[in-house]
């Protein structure tokens, strides 16, 4: 089961410059379109125009900080670092590009830097709740569930209102096999984002656990009328009709998910335990 979470990005537009005015013009047309284009995620092109930024001025800094952006949204995850370190060396100052950067560490999965930016975050930032989802999500990847479980806390403690650490807690807790505190994270996260699928999904599993079969098969469903043709939402609810007997259903479901997503290991283990059923 997956964790979640927002990125937080930047899209900053202040443009520094002692350059002859036409020269100022042109890198102020090339800044707006490609942000523009950021904005809009044609990230490679955004990355040619703030490339062409930089050959005219390679100190315009919120340049190197969008390129970064938009290197990293497109999977360029060194690029995207190297942009951010940039940053960090010619604007001391702006500690804000340790999120970018910190997320940056996550997708390389050098956790142990992500952390220590997410440290820095931490004092510079106490009561930020947004530092304290990131770190649950370092954790979480290295299935550090207790860990990330006290991380998430210490965000809702921080900010009851945010949904992507109130989920994240839930399946920390779902992970954790602490069944209805997970129920009770998934529904302060419903409260927030009512109906919204990414925690339909993983609250149905709760209530598969708890016994609450015909509970766990509508919730899936309504997860399913909201995404359809989701590999994992269908995978679930093919395991949740192996536990109500139906499996021909759950056959279909699974093989369907599997035909979606191949690699999807749950779907081949539930095909594993269907077999063994009938």
């Amino acid at each position: 089961m997956r964790i979640y979470l927002s990125l937080f990005v930047f899209s900053l537009v202040i443009l520094a410059g002692c350059s002859p005015i036409n020269k100022k013009n042109r890198i102020k047309k090339t800044f707006e379109a490609a942000t523009q284009k950021l904005d809009d995620a044609y990230y490679e092109d955004a990355i040619v125009l703030y490339s062409k930024v930089l050959e005219m001025d390679h100190e315009v800094i919120d340049a190197h900080l969008n390129r970064g952006v938009a290197y990293y949204e497109s999977g360029h995850y060194a690029l995207a670092l190297a942009d951010y370190n940039e940053v960090r060396q010619t604007r001391p100052e702006f500690n804000d590009v340790l999120f970018n950067r910190s997320y940056t560490y996550l997708a390389m999965k050098r956790y142990q830097m992500a952390l220590e930016d997410l440290d820095l975050l931490k004092k510079i930032y106490p009561d930020t709740a947004i530092v304290y989802n990131i770190e649950g999500f370092v954790y979480g990847e290295q299935k550090d569930y207790n860990q990330a479980k006290k991380s998430f806390e210490q965000a809702v403690v921080r900010d009851s209102k945010q949904f992507d650490s109130w989920t994240n807690l839930g399946v920390m807790n779902y992970h954790l096999e602490m069944y209805n505190e997970a129920e009770e994270a998934f529904d302060k996260a419903l409260e927030i984002r009512g109906n919204a699928p990414e925690v339909l999904n993983p609250l149905s599993l709760v209530y598969l656990e708890q016994g609450r079969l015909e509970l766990a098969d509508s919730t899936i469903d309504a997860a399913i009328r909201l995404v359809a043709d989701q590999p994992y939402f269908l995978n679930n609810k093919g395991l949740i009709q192996i536990h109500l007997g139906n499996y021909a259903l759950a056959d279909s479901l699974i093989n369907r998910s599997l035909a979606l997503d191949s690699s999807n290991q749950m779907a081949k283990e539930n095909l594993e335990l269907l077999k063994s059923k009938y």
